[in-house]
């Protein structure tokens, strides 16, 4: 494997690339703008310590990668939607179960397209038996499936009883009729309540993600290929809305933001590549130019834009979620640790490099100061 830059982790294989009919869409003004070409520091600036969390492995918890990482009540519920599986970890890295269970039956699925956790509910996405399925987070014991009308590509708790749904057109005209909105508040019965980011009837988006939807304690942010930047979706007063926009020294310009030749490498736009992920006060953000990605850390109370040291060889590498105090890589065996380390990845204890020896798999947790 040639790494080119930390991070890139096959992020653009892994993107489905398809055509695209034009529509001319009005970037929301934005209520914070961040100039994503600026330095104003180097991320180990920010990064207090790192350490290595070896995952307990059994033949049912083999992961082709984590797609999504979630951290609730001092677990850790690893996503592999390629497999449509999601391994359960406690905080000192035990297995508690993995939700396995494709087919028919009663509890069973055809899909995990995405997944949330509230209170003492597990919530996954199977977009091809129009379900939301719930489970017992701390056990994967089926309690009950809802109905929904939306294709959903993402889904996040807001609030008590809500959540959000983004439904994401990529390619073609959705599976069946619904409002024409990239987000949806639903209630616990997963009914619509409300609709957010109207489009144009054939609008659509070349690259799809794995997720769209990153918690706050405050807020859910939300990002797509519409524009580079987020929006900031709080869960009190009113359920207010930030925009951020994030300009970029290449972006895409208007009229090719939907057509795939902007994203396959064939051209200089730059773009925002990834639903920035919080901790604490901190977003990360991927950025792609030229097929290559380049991670930065905004730091939301400072105003300012960190980035991986090119000569330091202590980088952080593709972020997949966050706890309370720590960004999170997922290093799924040796030989692709080798190779991070080769690049700048800061070099594991012995006891996480034996394991990984072994078979095993591992979590990187970069503390924030």
């Amino acid at each position: 494997m040639n790494i080119k830059h930390l991070g890139i982790c096959g992020f653009m294989v892994s993107c489905l690339i398809l055509s695209c009919t034009e529509k001319k869409k009005e970037m929301p003004m934005p209520d914070k703008v961040i100039e994503m070409d600026r330095v104003d520091g180097y991320m180990n600036e920010i990064i207090d310590t790192v350490m290595y969390l070896p995952l307990e492995k059994t033949e049912q918890s083999v992961l082709s990668r984590v797609n999504k990482l979630l951290s609730y009540d001092s677990l850790y519920f690893l996503a592999d939607f390629n497999y449509s599986k999601i391994a359960l970890y406690t905080h000192t890295g035990k297995l508690k179960y993995v939700l396995n269970k494709r087919g028919h039956g009663r509890g069973e699925y055809l899909e995990i397209r995405n997944f949330t956790v509230h209170g003492d509910k597990l919530y996954t996405i199977d977009n091809f038996q129009s379900k939301i399925n719930i489970y017992n987070k701390e056990t994967g014991e089926y309690i009950e499936s809802m109905a929904t009308d939306i294709v959903a590509s993402d889904i996040a708790a807001f609030g008590e009883n809500e959540f959000l749904l983004t439904s994401i057109p990529n390619g073609q005209p959705q599976a069946k009729e619904q409002p024409e909105n990239l987000v949806f508040l639903m209630d616990e019965d997963f009914q619509v309540k409300d609709a957010y980011f109207p489009y144009e009837k054939d609008y659509c988006e070349p690259l799809s993600r794995y997720s769209y939807f990153s918690t706050t304690d405050s807020s859910v942010i939300f990002s797509s290929f519409l524009y580079d930047g987020c929006a900031e979706m709080m869960k009190s007063n009113g359920h207010g809305i930030h925009t951020v926009q994030m300009n970029l020294k290449y972006p895409i310009p208007e009229g090719q933001r939907t057509k795939k030749e902007s994203y396959d490498g064939s051209t200089a736009y730059a773009f925002v590549s990834q639903t920035p992920i919080a901790c604490k006060h901190y977003w990360y953000v991927d950025v792609t130019k030229d097929r290559k990605l380049e991670s930065f850390v905004y730091d939301t109370h400072e105003d300012k834009l960190y980035r991986n040291d090119e000569s330091s060889m202590n980088k952080m590498a593709f972020i997949v979620g966050s706890d309370d105090r720590h960004f999170i890589s997922y290093v799924p065996d040796k030989a692709y640790y080798d190779e991070l380390v080769k690049y700048g990845l800061h070099r594991a204890d012995s006891l996480t490099e034996t394991s990984l020896a072994q078979g095993g798999s591992a979590l990187v947790l970069y503390t924030v100061r």
